[in-house]
């Protein structure tokens, strides 16, 4: 558990406390990370454990039995910006902590509410609207989210 003065300033800058937990929620040993623009930092050459693949090797093998756990599914390499995931969590009735990343799906499987970048025929079902939307893009949203919400 974070101290408050820690978590405080972790969510000013956008970084949610599943983040800071997430090597030790996966299994694997707590890596420290230099704060950037330290001599520590610039002597490191590893790149950050929250840049590393979203499954580890040992869940790589077993992805089959390997579901996330969140309530809203988003298939991108990242999360779209704060705000805009805090206003459509706000707005499904869930927090940004039950959303979770995925690389990719397999047709036929069993999702919760699903965010694709693209239309995609296999997915009819799913919220679509890039990462990074412009006004009429998020209108977009809005309209397939108040369709979902009726």
């Amino acid at each position: 558990m974070l101290d408050p003065l820690r978590q405080g300033l972790l969510s000013r800058m956008g970084i949610q406390e599943w983040q800071v937990r997430r090597p030790a929620l996966l299994g694997a040993d707590p890596v420290h990370t230099p704060m950037p623009g330290t001599a520590e930092a610039a002597a490191s050459s590893q790149p950050s454990p929250y840049l590393a693949d979203p499954l580890p090797a040992t869940q790589r093998s077993h992805a089959k039995h390997a579901l996330p756990a969140g309530r809203l599914w988003i298939v991108a390499d990242r999360l779209p910006a704060l705000p805009l995931l805090a206003d459509v969590c706000l707005l499904l009735g869930f927090s940004p902590q039950e959303v979770s990343l995925v690389p990719s799906l397999v047709p036929g499987m069993v999702t919760p509410l699903l965010w694709l970048e693209e239309v995609d025929p296999a997915w009819p079902q799913a919220l679509i609207c890039p990462l990074q939307p412009s006004a009429a893009q998020k209108r977009a949203l809005w309209q397939q989210l108040r369709q979902r919400l009726t």
